[in-house]
């Protein structure tokens, strides 16, 4: 059984990662608020933007075989995804810019609340799993069903989407005086326009 816990998490993980590099809420969130804020209040966006991957990948993971049961809840939360993006984007065009420092800086949990709430609205994250998940069980690559396999699993998930927040963050970080001098006083309003073009796009795509 430890070989099967220990694929199972390499396997979440590195499919996680893999899976979080794309234009979402939370990946924006955790620049912005490193732009905004420091590496520390990004790092903890990032943690609270994975989090949600325990609950998605775990209703995936029990219901895998019950696919037509849910054939309508992704559309339902691609739309609602996009009205964030939506809502996200405006508030960052017409936001005025304002330098970074420690002390308006929010509370530490206030950051990771933050990052729940955009991950936990994030509509790819069951349809993600619920696919990832039937496709490694039809190619007997997840076949162990004892419970610690399946929690090591879960567990994967949040630890390879942490990952590439924390990598996001750092780097930010240490580019953030770069990316000042390059957008200056209009770095709310690139990001705000590109988050409403990634809205506009998944719109297009899902009508």
């Amino acid at each position: 059984m430890i070989w099967h816990i220990f694929q199972a998490l390499i396997l979440a993980t590195a499919i996680s990662f893999a899976g979080s590099i794309q234009l979402g809420p939370v990946n924006f969130g955790t620049i912005r608020t490193a732009l905004r804020y420091n590496k520390k209040s990004a790092i903890l966006f990032g943690f609270g933007g994975s989090l949600p991957e325990l609950f998605y990948s775990a209703l995936a993971l029990g219901s895998s075989n019950l696919l037509s049961r849910y054939e309508y809840l992704d559309d339902y939360l691609k739309y609602l995804t996009i009205g964030v993006l939506f809502i996200f984007g405006i508030y960052l065009i017409f936001q005025k810019p304002t330098e970074a420092s420690e002390k308006d800086s929010p509370d530490k949990g206030n950051h990771v609340w933050r990052g729940m709430g955009f991950g936990i609205l994030n509509p790819q994250l069951y349809p993600f799993w619920l696919f990832i998940i039937t496709n490694l069980r039809s190619n007997n690559l997840l076949t162990d069903e004892r419970w610690p396999v399946q929690a090591v699993f879960v567990i994967g998930t949040a630890a390879g989407a942490f990952l590439l927040q924390y990598l996001v963050a750092v780097v930010t970080s240490k580019k953030r005086e770069f990316v000042y001098m390059k957008l200056t006083k209009n770095y709310n309003k690139v990001l705000g326009a590109v988050i409403l073009a990634v809205a506009v796009f998944q719109l297009v795509v899902n009508l």
